[in-house]
């Protein structure tokens, strides 16, 4: 082999090791659709906690590869370590069987009882429900006490519309949801005025971005948790908090 092509040739593999070295590495994220936190209009992902998730990511060096899915597939996709994260997850003892957690979560999350206008229900404690019919969601994680509850009966859909139609027909009496979901299906429906929500809330906790259990996600999950701590700080995250009306 001639000198020019060994020249040639180490020239070129430099060059691709540098490519390489620079090029981003890219995550795939799933997750269910969950305005609006996390969801699509006119074909764009948006979204508060999607957004901020994004921002951070970059600022690591990663790029996104984000898909929705029913939540149930995106769940058994952590699990068999077929994804990288899942954006907007609780966290339980279940969970943290198959999900490594980061320190700081994305966002807060308050779990409420919608009802339709023109019924009345009192609401201190469970008990108060007994009998009636609630609307849940497919998959989802609700409080320990709401879950083991047996005096009242639940019935699961996979979209909150579905739940709502139900709601405003009489076909279930309450529908328990995130506050701020709830709204904006309500009002993306256009029955914003056909329901209303008791005050006290049901539970309230936290919404993280959850990592699949592998030794690089374990890193992964701490360094995000870091980032995510130092973006809090910042004029972008203040600019996106008021952009979703936070």
């Amino acid at each position: 082999m001639s000198s020019y092509k060994k020249i040639f040739i180490a020239i070129l593999i430099l060059a691709l090791c540098k490519c390489d070295a620079f090029s981003t590495e890219k995550l795939l994220v799933v997750t269910e659709e969950w305005a609006p936190y996390v969801y699509v209009e006119n074909q764009e992902v948006k979204g508060f906690d999607y957004e901020v998730m994004v921002a951070v990511f970059s600022s690591m060096g990663y790029a996104v590869d984000f898909k929705l899915y029913p939540w149930k597939r995106c769940i058994h996709m952590i699990e068999k370590q077929q994804a990288d994260a899942i954006l907007d997850i609780s966290r339980n003892a279940e969970r943290d069987k198959i999900i490594f957690f980061p320190d700081e979560n994305l966002s807060d999350s308050a779990s409420v009882f919608f009802y339709a206008k023109g019924k009345s229900y009192s609401f201190e404690k469970l008990e108060d429900l007994k009998g009636l019919k609630i609307g849940t969601m497919l998959g989802y994680n609700y409080n320990q006490e709401f879950t083991d509850a047996d005096y009242f009966t639940k019935e699961d859909v996979t979209t909150m519309e579905q739940n709502f139609k139900k709601l405003i027909h009489g076909r279930v009496d309450l529908v328990i949801s995130n506050r701020n979901v709830g709204l904006f299906e309500a009002k993306k429906m256009g029955v914003l005025d056909q329901i209303a929500y008791l005050a006290k809330e049901v539970s309230g906790g936290a919404n993280y971005l959850g990592f699949s259990k592998n030794e690089k996600n374990e890193k992964l999950a701490k360094s995000f948790s870091d980032q995510l701590q130092k973006f809090k700080k910042t004029d972008v995250y203040k600019e996106i908090l008021q952009k979703y009306g936070q």
